[in-house]
């Protein structure tokens, strides 16, 4: 889920506390005006240094501080694991302060931090318990940040119904409160739980809501948000074009707001749907701009699963239903698979064809290919098979097969070539060669073509740089 989904650029954020008067707490200050000098390395490690001296000096307030900016600095930088770290020690020191509202909101951050790391039952416990602490300190405003962020947590989980429950109370908390923003982010949410609960129309009806009030108000990125939403509604209801139609305003608002991770995540969504249109080519060409904008936005992961997704479209697999093996290893399982069906089918046509043809090359031609077509159909079947989590010795056996072809057509394109130069230096006595090989030649020389664009898409196939 993108950041924006479940407003976390609009999470409560400065709340750290102040720490103590100490050399620590002297650390912090330097670090928070490093950052608002755009100095982020510098406060960093002056956060650190804080964290570390407060630690040393027995300064719980003023460490929880310390890492309560460091864990929300690591989070804006995408590095979410050290984010989490710091914030779930954090949260640890602050647990049973006076100040609940402090805690709540340590926990918010914490709660969103661990959302990106896929701890989701954990990062759902924490939300919880910060939207509790927020109501106890009056701090409503994030107190329903937190239920949002729980609410996608939930939704994530499977608890499509729970979330949808919470994101109703969400709704109308901003609505009876006049935050037309926070409004929209809502109804967005709201709209995301009813897709995934596949309540397709409430969800159209919601998500049209959601894209009216924020472009009303003039915010691009709530409105690209619920469009590409409804999108993912229409689109689960059999309507692409209306569902085309939306992702291309997603687009044109996320290049309109200038903001990168928008703009991949709305090309990889539109890349979703094209998938299941089945235009390849097209869903390829949207996941590989996705990667772009994703790398420009300084996102490797994300840029990687949209890489991901252009092998998948341009390979026609179809997305994996979560099941127990890596997604990743059946594109490339079954790059290789597909890199060879072609050259075996050519092969098992050659061979019928050399079964048919006359000539002192007839019985060579049909055993040559006949043996190849075997090995090719036994790479094609043993990395189709072990792409769906077979035995490992399909790949053995492929790899071997792929190794066999290539000593074959190696011999091949030296032999072919040297006879014919030999059966015409030897004169009319092998005129019937020269003939044979002649006319074999062309065709080998197809067949040698895709010999070569098996290995190359295979090849390419196991290239981790895709």
């Amino acid at each position: 889920m993108d950041d924006s989904e479940a407003g976390k650029d609009q999470s409560a954020n400065g709340r750290a506390g102040t720490g103590s008067d100490t050399e620590g707490a002297d650390r912090l200050q330097a670090g928070r005006e490093q950052l608002e000098l755009g100095r982020s390395d510098r406060a960093e490690a002056a956060f650190r240094d804080a964290a570390g001296l407060c630690r040393a000096a027995g300064d719980g307030p003023g460490e929880s501080a310390a890492l309560a900016e460091l864990g929300e600095l690591l989070f804006t930088t995408r590095r979410f694991d050290g984010a989490a770290e710091a914030l779930r020690r954090a949260a640890e020191l602050r647990r049973g302060d006076d100040d609940a509202g402090l805690e709540g909101v340590t926990l918010l951050n914490l709660g969103n931090a661990l959302q990106q790391t896929r701890e989701l039952t954990e990062a759902a416990e924490a939300l919880s318990r910060a939207a509790e602490l927020l109501r106890l300190a009056g701090e409503h405003h994030d107190e329903h940040m937190a239920l949002t962020d729980l609410g996608v947590t939930l939704q994530v989980l499977g608890r499509a119904e729970e979330a949808i429950e919470i994101q109703h109370l969400v709704v109308a908390h901003f609505r009876e409160v006049g935050d037309e923003h926070f409004h929209a982010i809502a109804m967005s949410n709201l709209g995301f739980a009813l897709v995934a609960a596949r309540r397709f129309a409430e969800a159209e009806d919601v998500l049209t809501e959601a894209v009216t009030t924020a472009r009303r108000i003039g915010r691009r990125r709530a409105e690209g948000v619920a469009l590409r939403l409804l999108a993912q509604a229409l689109r689960g209801a059999c309507r692409y074009d209306e569902a085309l139609a939306m992702h291309r305003q997603d687009i044109a608002a996320a290049e309109e707001s200038g903001h990168l991770h928008d703009l991949g995540t709305a090309r990889s969504s539109l890349g979703q749907t094209l998938e299941e249109l089945r235009r390849g080519r097209a869903a390829r060409r949207a996941y590989l701009r996705a990667a772009v904008a994703f790398r420009n936005a300084g996102d490797p992961a994300s840029a990687a699963a949209a890489a991901h997704g252009a092998r998948r479209a341009w390979l026609g697999i179809p997305e994996p239903d979560g099941g127990p093996h890596d997604p990743h290893d059946d594109v490339r399982w079954h790059a290789a698979a597909r890199g060879y069906a072609a050259f075996a089918a050519a092969l098992v046509a050659a061979t019928a064809a050399g079964q048919v043809w006359g000539g002192p090359l007839a019985l060579i031609a049909s055993v040559t290919t006949g043996a190849s077509a075997t090995l090719a159909l036994a790479t094609t079947v043993g990395f189709a098979c072990f792409s769906v989590g077979q035995n490992a010795g399909f790949e053995v056996a492929a790899r071997l097969g792929a190794i066999g072809l290539a000593l074959i057509w190696l011999a091949l394109s030296v032999l072919l070539p040297v006879g014919l130069v030999v059966s015409l230096c030897l004169g009319a006595q092998y005129r019937d060669w020269t003939d044979a090989i002649g006319g074999v030649l062309p065709a080998f020389l197809v067949l040698g073509l895709l010999q070569r664009r098996a290995v190359i898409r295979s090849n390419r196939a196991f290239d981790p740089e895709g």
